[in-house]
């Protein structure tokens, strides 16, 4: 049984002998189970008695004054967090009358920010072997288990640095269309590829009274690589109209009609080059694009059904011929700003 006075442990570090590129150890996490001792060792040869042992100044302080002695620190890198998820010490006695020894140590490697970002799980450890008393051994053990673990993680973020987008230091944006004109069911917006009724392929709603009915969307994908560091990040963004959604009334199939439902898929295009201009004035980072991003489209696709609404209401639906001239003026406009 272990006894109620523990045996302190003492971590020592050679002085910087690591100087990383990348990063800098800018906090010590405890978050073990059970954050008492780190396990129980031989002191006595008598009736082979067993102690706690215990980390002088507790583990948090203790391993960051060990990273401190050993890391060169440059606080303009970028920061990192140590997670302690295991640190112990198991014995056993030998036949030879001598003690038998593992370290067990499992870290956590987080990117420090707003939020934590996991970068990397080591788990390492050392074997002793210790005569009764010599309890440096143990420290020289848990020191080179540590010392391991942050040469690993030291390595591994030099290779990663250029191409994992965790690691990433900035944000490189380019906005393109889609490039095609027509696919299957799908017309993209072109200015020159202009609507005409055969693409109206549903079947004419029997409760209503309209004419014709189109159904417009948009989308954007984004297609991030990392290069030297950089996310470079090309936004591919689709103004689009599904044929087998939409349709119209055969008897009511006219120029008229289809300049009226052209309008349609028009405002669908000023929305998304407002919303493309908005986004080239974000400061995108790479960590919160995505979400920045898709915060503007929700907001983005709310405009474009507000705008519809507003044609679609002063025009009573085409019918009003002096409001369809006004907004095929105001249309004409809009978009002539991004031509």
């Amino acid at each position: 049984m272990a006894q109620d006075t523990p045996i302190y442990l003492v971590l020592k570090s050679s002085k910087q002998s690591i100087r990383p590129a990348e990063f800098f150890i800018s906090g010590v996490q405890d978050i073990r189970v059970a954050q008492s001792s780190i396990g129980e060792i031989f002191t006595s040869s008598q009736s082979l008695r067993k102690e706690s042992l215990e980390i002088k100044d507790g583990v948090v302080k203790s391993t960051e004054g060990f990273i401190e002695g050993m890391l060169y620190t440059d606080r303009s890198k970028r920061p990192v967090v140590v997670q302690v998820q295991e640190m112990n010490v198991a014995e056993k006695s030998a036949t030879d009358g001598k003690i038998k020894g593992q370290i067990g140590l499992s870290l956590r490697f987080l990117l420090d920010g707003d939020s934590l970002v996991h970068l990397l799980d080591y788990d390492g450890g050392a074997r002793y072997t210790r005569s009764l008393g010599r309890y440096a051994v143990i420290g020289s053990a848990m020191e080179q288990s540590l010392g391991n673990a942050l040469n690993y993680f030291n390595e591994w973020i030099n290779q990663q640095a250029p191409r994992n987008i965790k690691l990433a230091q900035g944000l490189d944006l380019e906005i393109v269309d889609y490039p095609a004109a027509e696919k299957g069911d799908t017309v993209f917006y072109h200015p020159d590829r202009k609507l005409d009724w055969d693409d109206f392929k549903a079947r004419p709603h029997t409760g209503s009274s309209y004419a014709a009915s189109i159904f417009t969307s948009f989308a954007w994908e984004g297609d991030p690589k990392v290069e030297d560091g950089r996310v470079k990040l090309e936004l591919v963004v689709k103004v689009f109209m599904l044929k087998s959604s939409s349709w119209a009334r055969s008897s009511r199939k006219d120029a008229y009609g289809i300049n009226h439902e052209q309008r349609h898929f028009d405002i669908t295009k000023i929305v998304v080059e407002r919303f493309k201009e908005k986004v080239r004035q974000l400061e995108l980072g790479p960590e919160d694009y995505d979400g920045r991003i898709g915060y503007l489209y929700i907001e983005t696709y709310r405009e474009m059904n507000k705008m519809q609404e507003a044609y679609d209401d002063e025009t009573d639906h085409g019918r009003n011929k002096d409001a369809q001239r006004k907004w095929n003026e105001y249309i004409d406009q809009e978009l002539a700003k991004y031509r």
